[in-house]
């Protein structure tokens, strides 16, 4: 299995590769949250995906998340707008799934990776811009639930820091599409780390608090 592309390439593609024709189960959809289930033919989740959405979205991009609403993938709907994707990941771990998301993924795995990326897009000469933040939780037949070296070395501080220490959105955006490399401002880049933590846990228990309800099984096939 492929590391998880931060840049260009989307999950669905590498999903489509694996498993064929993937489709959007969209269970929620409002101003503050997605909801969404990416199945396989057989109707099986091979990914259960949450994007928490910005207090102000930005106005250039509604008529995409309109789109979006009604069920069409995230990444692949930006694309076809013209839209370049990067991702910028700042956490991955390991988290116990409960029995309603066992079901949808229909394994016996107790515990999945999961993963937490800020959604970016660009268009052209525009600035880019943030549509959510993802938390994706892999299928365990699709990505063991570990956390490997390359995992480790993707994981960067959130917009929200990075913008408090004078890191703009291009520079994230450039340096993403650089393999990543902050080396020069290894001190600012620490220190950020460390103060984006708070917001991670913060994230981490609201997601522990969804999947505990248990309101998004899977109820009907897309095929």
């Amino acid at each position: 299995m492929q590391h998880f592309p931060l840049i260009n390439k989307l999950h669905t593609d590498v999903l489509q590769e694996k498993y064929g024709p993937i489709s959007s189960i969209v269970l929620k959809h409002n101003k503050q949250i997605r909801a969404a289930h990416l199945v396989d033919k057989k109707g099986i989740s091979r990914t259960f995906a949450l994007t928490f959405f910005p207090k102000i979205m930005d106005s250039h991009i509604k008529k995409i998340d309109k789109e979006i609403s009604l069920g069409n993938p995230i990444g692949s709907t930006f694309r076809e707008h013209g839209y370049i994707i990067r991702k910028n990941v700042i956490d991955v771990f390991v988290i116990e799934i409960p029995k309603w998301l066992q079901d949808s993924f229909m394994t016996k795995e107790k515990y999945a990776k999961g993963r937490l990326s800020e959604f970016y897009a660009k268009k052209n000469e525009d600035k880019p811009i943030i549509y959510g933040i993802v938390i994706e939780i892999y299928s365990p037949d699709f990505r063991a639930p570990e956390v490997n070296h390359f995992d480790i070395l993707q994981i960067n501080p959130s917009t929200e820091i990075f913008k408090k220490l004078h890191i703009t959105k291009n520079e994230i955006w450039n340096r993403i599409g650089k393999d990543n490399n902050w080396d020069d401002i290894g001190e600012k880049y620490n220190i950020a780390k460390k103060l984006t933590f708070p917001l991670i846990f913060k994230l981490k228990k609201e997601i522990l608090n969804i999947l505990k309800k248990g309101k998004f099984k899977i109820k009907t096939k897309p095929f």
